[in-house]
């Protein structure tokens, strides 16, 4: 299957990025930091990405690189095709969807106004955007509290709404940051069977994780960044040969400091 989808188009395309940052120290010096060096990496249609790290490691970075919310100090960042920058995500927001680590859910609003203001940004027709409010709420299995203000959810409950949110321009690029955190396990197997449904048509996803076990179960390929480099990037069932994707894990983060 995953040879397969090497054949596909590209959709992500990462192109030797690098992204330094300067940090302030005493009076005029200032000391670089390299969170991104020579990242190559290439993310095609229909298949699901894990990218996983230690904590720093620049995951979310390099999804703040995809979605243009900061630019690459060298390289290039395509996405369907288009180098990225703020100025172009107009020509393709319409199939992006974007969640972040922490989403910014307004809690005045009820669930179904929430979701009905962010479709609003999509030029959705009224109808258009009840239908899709409506399979969101039903698959994602928010429907009872849809009448509910945003504030009376729980944790896992608003980062379910979060995935919605991102999800109601029905994108054809998924770019979720950590959107397993504080899902129980009800909530986790439903988030885990829509993103497999999304597989099914032809959606791409590139997702990074904590949760090792999950990002196992769901995805074709992994890719291992460390201290801002790539250090594997492996099909996901030629990884777990050698014991789980969490042995593997350490196994490549303890080698690599060394």
């Amino acid at each position: 299957m995953v040879s397969g989808i090497r054949k596909r188009k590209t959709i992500i395309n990462l192109k030797n990025v690098t992204k330094k940052y300067f940090q302030k120290e005493f009076f005029f010096k200032k000391r670089e930091i390299v969170a991104i060096s020579n990242l190559n990496l290439q993310v095609k249609k229909g298949e699901i990405i894990g990218l996983i790290g230690p904590n720093g490691a620049g995951k979310t970075t390099i999804m703040n690189m995809i979605v243009g919310f900061i630019k690459p100090s060298m390289g290039c960042v395509e996405v369907f095709g288009q180098g990225v920058n703020l100025n172009r995500l107009k020509n393709f927001r319409e199939k992006l969807g974007y969640l972040p680590e922490t989403p910014i859910l307004h809690d005045y609003f009820k669930v179904e106004d929430l979701l009905d203001f962010y479709a609003s940004f999509f030029g959705l027709t009224d109808r258009q955007k009840k239908e899709r409010i409506d399979v969101l709420l039903e698959e994602l299995g928010l429907e009872y509290k849809r009448k509910e203000t945003v504030k009376s959810l729980s944790i896992g409950q608003k980062r379910i709404l979060g995935l919605a949110q991102s999800l109601i321009n029905d994108p054809e690029l998924l770019i979720l940051d950590e959107p397993t955190v504080y899902l129980d396990p009800l909530i986790l197997n439903r988030f885990r069977l829509m993103l497999i449904k999304l597989r099914e048509k032809g959606k791409t996803i590139f997702l990074s994780s904590h949760i090792l076990s999950e990002v196992e179960k769901l995805s074709d390929r992994v890719a291992i960044i460390n201290k801002g480099k790539l250090i594997a990037l492996e099909e996901t069932r030629e990884l777990i040969k050698r014991g789980s994707l969490n042995e593997e894990f350490l196994r490549l983060i303890n080698g690599d400091k060394e």
